[in-house]
């Protein structure tokens, strides 16, 4: 019987610290899936606003024409001199030399854009 007692004795605090690792070991566990979990969904994140910004600027759905002001049936010098002439107009480096806003600025960088895709978009449709 005293053997059995002194037995129990060191088999009690075994016991706990057992209990303990097995705790702290799902703890550990949970915490390195909850940051897995974390940096994925900031990834995900990132990678959606990354692909959204990108389709926009890569596609316009506006008519390529109509942002250069031409009809379809417009020639291919006559798309050319029209569309020096909205890249002299519109180009941010000649607003940013006269001081003007930010939002101007940012304005005219975006439609410099748009006339740049567009006129891209035509010269892929005719092969020029």
């Amino acid at each position: 019987m005293l053997f059995v007692l002194r037995l129990l004795r060191f088999a009690f605090p075994i016991l706990i610290m057992f209990l303990g690792f097995k705790l702290l070991y799902f703890f550990l566990k949970q915490a390195k899936v909850h940051a897995g979990r974390a940096y994925n969904e900031t990834w995900e994140k990132d990678y959606r606003q990354e692909n959204k910004n990108r389709s926009e600027r890569s596609y316009s759905f506006k008519d390529p024409y109509k942002v250069l002001g031409l009809s379809r049936s417009a020639d291919e010098e006559t798309i050319k001199r029209r569309y020096r002439e909205l890249v002299a107009k519109y180009h941010p480096d000649k607003f940013i030399g006269q001081n003007l806003d930010k939002e101007f600025i940012d304005l005219a960088t975006k439609k410099f854009q748009e006339i740049q895709e567009a006129y891209d978009k035509i010269r892929k449709e005719r092969h020029f």
